[in-house]
């Protein structure tokens, strides 16, 4: 009688006699049993060898790391690699982190960037069958990756507007001024402040005033050059963030289109509405200016010219 493959290493010594070893019927049965379950799980597996070799692979890692097209799949760790590095961003830092892990030097778990955008997670485990086998598991983490994109942008942008919020601004200051050391030129911060919004609030409801914000921090991105922020500080309150300044002077012509922008007059719903803006401009060029200290400079300059009612 054939033994079950689910049964052949269950054979009891409790008599103190060795279990009997399985036949090759079981054995047939058990192998086939191991290859059903391997294909299906949702990762891809391989065994790799000492000497570089794979005993054993599996049906998703054929899918998720395909041969060269015309090409047989090789079945060793420089294939496997191969195949790795052509659909990796960084092909030299795969090899570099697989070959740490495998030799024990480096995490056994991590992450490689894909070129699809996409992201793949690498773990290496070692066999225990006290030969130096070792086991590589790939898994496709695209879905992970776009779900820890998405909590870190809303962790630092505004959800009413999409801009940067204040902690992404405070972060991008500091290297802005850490930058100016290089480059030997001024970051400009222009505070910019919405007259009487208050009143929009009061009179239209909320929902037109999000409408207004999101119309205004639309016109201040249309005004900026490439690579300055545009950033919802909190409120009716912008911030736009310039770096590569020469002085303070190079950054009032932006300053003065930024308010003109905004007092255009502008369709909200069916409403035309208009409001003006406060703004102030500081210019700093020493690298190692607080951050919140010169948006707190910023905010001062501009409430003194909302006080003289200069624009």
């Amino acid at each position: 009688m054939t033994q079950h493959p689910r049964s052949i290493w269950a054979a009891s010594e409790a008599d103190g006699e060795p279990a009997a070893l399985p036949s090759a019927d079981a054995l047939r049965g058990y192998a086939r049993l191991l290859r059903g379950v391997l294909d299906e799980m949702p990762v891809a597996v391989a065994v790799v060898e000492p000497d570089g070799l794979l005993t054993l692979w599996t049906e998703e890692l054929d899918e998720l790391v395909p041969a060269p097209e015309g090409e047989a799949p090789r079945r060793d760790l420089d294939g496997l690699i191969f195949g790795l590095r052509a659909i990796a961003v960084d092909p030299a830092e795969l090899e570099r982190t697989l070959g740490s892990a495998l030799s024990g030097d480096g995490d056994p778990e991590f992450e490689v960037a894909l070129l699809d955008g996409g992201a793949l997670a690498v773990s290496v485990s070692e066999l225990r069958d006290g030969e130096g086998s070792q086991i590589v598991c790939l898994r496709d983490a695209s879905g992970e990756l776009e779900t820890r994109r998405a909590l870190e942008h809303r962790a630092l942008h505004d959800p009413l507007t999409n801009l940067p919020n204040r902690a992404l601004l405070s972060d991008r200051l500091s290297v802005a001024l850490a930058r100016r050391v290089r480059q030997g030129t001024a970051v400009g911060v222009i505070f910019v402040d919405l007259d009487n919004f208050k009143r929009v609030n009061d009179e239209h409801g909320h929902a037109v005033g999000d409408e207004l914000l999101v119309s205004v921090a639309q016109r201040l991105q249309r005004e900026v050059r490439e690579g300055d922020t545009v950033a919802r500080y909190g409120g009716d309150e912008f911030v736009v963030l310039c770096e590569d300044l020469i002085n303070e002077h190079t950054a009032e012509p932006l300053a003065r289109r930024l308010a003109s922008s905004v007092a255009e007059p502008m369709t909200v719903g069916e409403r035309l509405l208009e409001i003006t803006a406060s703004i102030g401009v500081v210019v700093e060029g020493d690298p190692g200016a607080d951050p919140e200290a010169l948006l707190a400079r910023a905010d001062a300059e501009m409430y003194r010219h909302k006080r003289r009612g200069s624009r």
